[in-house]
């Protein structure tokens, strides 16, 4: 019954049930217990007025949702709750006077900061009924439909299991809800109407709850189409059900023999490969392609399709469900999808063979590829399969190094290459000592290239690269070929510094110049003095001097606020004590906890404080790492100039500490001194 047409009154009396919530109480959880204590099968808010400090609002019109972590004062708060649900828009004002409104969603904790008063009321000829709206539109057969829409909520809720049909599956429940609702009002006293409304949030045209993927505004049926036109472009006449179960059983034997492949995408069909590439990476869409045997579809795509744009687009859906961290359940076991590409019967070797296939060696397509190789190797439970075939990666990536200048697929490289060294350990033992031979020359090379192409910008590439040397220097079995490279990787140590150290600045605490301190301080133990020139004697010194002044200034701000922690704790005593002793100004335990809140000293939100010790743990970790190294670097330079000193030739060799002038030995005085600590290291050591 519309509103329009019913004149009668819907009550006859209401009765009001007043509630006063203490600080820390949830809003919501408080109104149920009400409810369950009166008996009241459903309520409405009359009023409310209060503070509080944690609330979930969906914005409107959208499925957006912005969550509120500081004192908020309570504006308006409306709305309906009954046993079977809720729906309350609240609007709420913050110390600044800004304004922020949505719906109050459910299951999120509304807690009260200092008090909050609601006068709730109970309709007596009224129960309220938390439905689905009647008015669901139709879905249309409409593939695209809000396919492109992304959800803001990070819940992984499983999906509804569907099988792969050549027809998309339609579903609408708009006539069966139609009849209900009116049958319920039809059936329903005169004197208890049934009052419908829009659940939250409202439906979208076009979309069905059925056909949603998981809580993600993707269509089903969008989803079944894009897959369908996919296996047209690879194989035009193999369309119904029948054959492509056959194209699942027998895989790339049926198709190498009965598919007309197509040369280009049309970019209506690219366009839509694009947007499933995008939304690959929910885990509801990960899980959906699975259910669809959607990995037997792109081995055949990777196996038959000429189209390079096609088979780029492929492996970078595969890339971003490997990055799935939720996992399938399949009889009683889960496995990561990861886990799913490995064990494909079929794919994993079909990956493999591209990278020694000609015809996939163009730049876009290896990107993905060697994003997708990476993915696996990062991974705990798909790195020991990795490792069982890593032998065909060496050659390609060495090739990569030593001809591509595609900064990309540079990155990508040095990404896998990093992870090989430091993660998998490859070459801890000397049982492949001609493989690390030539990646450490194809490293060389890459790096030499780069700086040619004053290319030294691109910082993840040379901090990968640089990683992967210094890894070198930490094994044994490594040092005759290092010896051969020794002025080659000086030399680049050396253009490197150039364009990292200056007077002006310096990043100490940059991970590629870090490496290279690293790197020299091997170099200088092994082979001594007479790798370096003045040059990189002066780079160096400009480095530790910076590391001095970094020193200092950590070394005062830490007294500072060790002298104001120091305050603040004694202050806190002192305002304790008088508080405990007279309350002269009636100040109650909420107006303190308020002050408090206005006090940085005191109270750091939970979120922001760890987030300011994790930036600080980082920061001060870079800072000791760099401390330690160039202090290494100096003691070394000292221990090796004191010995250069002691066997020079009767030819009166120059050495190199007197080719600095008067300035720059005066500093290296003073940061062996100073910055290296001599005189605590000899007092130490002699227990003096």
């Amino acid at each position: 019954m519309s509103a329009s047409t019913n004149k009668q009154p819907i009550s006859t009396s209401i009765r009001v049930y007043p509630l006063r919530l203490t600080p820390n109480k949830d809003v919501l959880t408080s109104i149920r217990t009400l409810m369950n204590e009166a008996n009241l099968r459903s309520v409405f808010i009359m009023t409310c007025v209060g503070s509080v400090k944690a609330i979930l609002l969906r914005l409107a019109n959208t499925t957006d949702t912005i969550e509120l972590k500081t004192p908020h004062e309570i504006v308006s708060l409306v709305g309906t709750i009954d046993s079977d649900g809720q729906h309350i828009h609240g609007s709420f004002s913050d110390g600044k006077g800004n304004v922020v409104g949505g719906h109050v969603l459910d299951g999120n904790p509304m807690t009260v900061y200092t008090t909050v008063e609601i006068m709730l009321a109970e309709c007596e000829d009224i129960h309220v009924k938390m439905t689905s709206t009647a008015n669901v539109p139709t879905p249309t057969n409409d593939p695209g439909s809000f396919s492109s829409l992304r959800s803001t909520n990070d819940r992984d809720t499983p999906s509804q299991h569907f099988e792969f049909d050549s027809t998309p599956p339609i579903h609408s429940t708009h006539r069966q809800m139609l009849n209900h609702s009116q049958n319920t009002q039809l059936s329903s006293s005169a004197s208890s109407p049934s009052v419908m409304r829009n659940p939250s949030p409202p439906p979208v045209d076009n979309l069905s709850r059925a056909d949603m993927v998981g809580d993600e505004m993707y269509s089903k049926s969008w989803f079944c189409q894009v897959l369908l036109k996919l296996i047209q472009f690879v194989a035009p006449e193999q369309l119904h059900d029948e054959n492509f179960t056959r194209i699942r059983q027998q895989g790339d034997d049926f198709l190498s023999t009965n598919s007309n492949k197509k040369q280009e995408l049309d970019e209506t069909f690219e366009s839509e490969l694009c947007e499933l590439w995008d939304v690959s990476m929910s885990a509801d869409v990960a899980h959906l392609l699975i259910e669809f045997n959607s990995l037997d579809l792109f081995n055949v795509v990777l196996v038959e399709c000429k189209d390079k744009r096609c088979t780029e687009i492929v492996l970078g859906i595969l890339s971003n469900m490997a990055c799935c961290k939720r996992n399938l359940s399949e009889d009683n076991q889960t496995k990561s999808v990861a886990l799913c590409i490995i064990q494909h019967s079929n794919l994993f070797s079909t990956i493999l063979s591209i990278l020694t296939s000609d015809d996939y060696s163009d730049c876009p397509t290896l990107v993905q590829l060697f994003r997708l190789i990476y993915t696996l190797f990062v991974r705990q439970d798909t790195r020991i399969f990795m490792l069982e075939h890593v032998q065909l990666t060496y050659e390609p990536l060495c090739f990569i190094l030593q001809s591509c200048y595609n900064k990309e697929l540079l990155e990508q490289c040095s990404c896998l290459l990093r992870v090989l060294f430091d993660e998998c350990n490859l070459f801890e033992t000397n049982e492949q000592n001609e493989v690390a031979y030539l990646i450490l020359t194809s490293i060389t090379t890459a790096i030499n290239a780069l700086i040619e192409n004053d290319s030294l910008t691109i910082n993840n590439i040379l901090e990968n690269l640089f990683n992967c040397l210094q890894i070198y220097t930490t094994c044994e079995h490594f040092i005759t070929m290092l010896n051969e490279h020794c002025q080659i990787i000086m030399k680049l140590i050396e253009n490197v510094l150039k364009l990292l150290v200056h007077d002006d600045i310096v990043q100490i605490h940059s991970v590629l110049l870090l490496s290279c301190i690293s790197i020299c301080n091997f170099f200088i133990y092994k082979h001594g003095l007479k790798i370096l020139n003045k040059q990189l004697l002066q780079y160096f010194l400009i480095i530790g001097h910076t590391c001095y002044k970094d020193k200092q200034r950590r070394d005062h701000q830490k007294h500072i606020t060790r002298r104001q922690r120091s305050r603040t704790h004694s202050h806190s005593l002192n305002k304790r004590k008088d508080t405990d002793e007279s309350n002269t100004n009636g100040r109650t335990a909420d107006d303190d906890q308020l002050s408090k809140s206005h006090n940085p000293l005191i109270h750091v939100d939970g979120e922001d404080e760890t987030k300011v010790d994790y930036e600080r743990t980082t920061s001060e970790d870079l800072s000791t790492t760099s401390y330690t190294l160039v202090d290494e670097l100096f003691l070394e330079l000292f221990y090796r100039g004191i010995k250069q000193d002691s066997l020079q030739t009767e030819d009166n060799e120059t050495s190199l500490f007197a080719q600095l002038h008067q300035d720059q030995r005066e500093l290296f005085r003073k940061i062996i001194k100073h910055f290296c600590n001599l005189d605590k290291r000899l007092d130490d050591m002699l227990n003096l």
